[in-house]
């Protein structure tokens, strides 16, 4: 009897040994379903944050490029205004010029006109007091004629 316990503990031993080997397995195959799970939601969270960030990068860089043609709209706007201003500016200096030069020409024109009166005038005096010299002198020789 003692070969038949001893066969029976042995087949006990051996089949408690399975059963816990069984348990490993399963335990193990658990462990490995449960990491492989944990592993996929690393990996989809992730994606997903991926994602998001592209989403996020494709926004901004529409974002700053619709800056950036603003800003060149704005600058082609300011250049055209500088520039109509600046044209504005030089048809009226322009203009200022010309009126400038007219007031000049008026004036030249009046006061060499009032220089050729006065010159007319000063030559008509200086010949009109020569005339008068001359009578005078000759009033004065006919008066010292008579004297003597």
């Amino acid at each position: 009897m003692s070969v038949i316990l001893e066969e029976t503990d042995e087949l006990l031993v051996a089949q408690t040994e399975i059963r816990h080997l069984k348990n490993t397995i399963q335990a193990l195959r658990d462990e490995m379903e449960r990491l492989r799970f944990e592993k996929d939601e690393a990996v989809s969270a992730a994606v997903s944050e991926a994602n998001q960030e592209i989403q996020q990068l494709r926004a901004t860089a529409g974002a700053l490029r619709d800056e950036l043609e603003s800003l060149r709209f704005d600058k082609d706007e300011a250049v055209h205004s500088a520039l109509k201003d600046g044209k504005d500016e030089s048809i009226q200096l322009q203009k200022t010029a010309q009126a400038i030069r007219d007031q000049t020409d008026d004036v030249k024109f009046k006061y060499e006109d009032k220089i050729e009166q006065l010159t007319r005038h000063a030559r008509d005096e200086v010949k009109e007091l020569h005339d008068t010299i001359q009578t005078l002198r000759d009033e004065l020789e006919v008066l010292k004629n008579q004297k003597t």
